[in-house]
């Protein structure tokens, strides 16, 4: 798996076309990209399928994300029914994880 960050540092902000919501791509692999929200939908997905096994010791969640989309790709389907409320705690813990795996060039993403 080669992924690589799309940070203000690292690469020019015209390198990184926003996509239709104007949010910049924050990760790229080999074929996808993604942006900081889907970041945080895919390893959502992973917590609601799998549970909180998101620490570097169990599962990875470079690894998380990449498996996710790679072999399911639907970043939505875990909300089905769900509470806000619950849509909500998913979403917050997933975007804590993103956080703290990727440092201060994660941005804020607003819901």
């Amino acid at each position: 798996m080669t992924a690589t960050l799309d940070t203000p540092a690292a690469v020019p902000t015209t390198a990184s076309a926003p996509n239709a919501r104007g949010e910049t791509v924050f990760l790229r692999a080999e074929g996808y990209t993604l942006t900081a929200r889907q970041i945080v939908l895919a390893l959502a997905a992973h917590l609601t399928f799998f549970g909180d096994t998101l620490a570097v010791r169990v599962v990875d969640p470079l690894a998380a994300i990449d498996a996710h989309m790679r072999f399911n790709g639907d970043l939505t389907a875990w909300t089905i029914g769900r509470s806000p409320e619950q849509v909500a705690a998913v979403r917050a813990r997933a975007e804590q994880i993103a956080r703290d795996y990727f440092g201060t060039y994660f941005p804020a993403v607003p819901w």
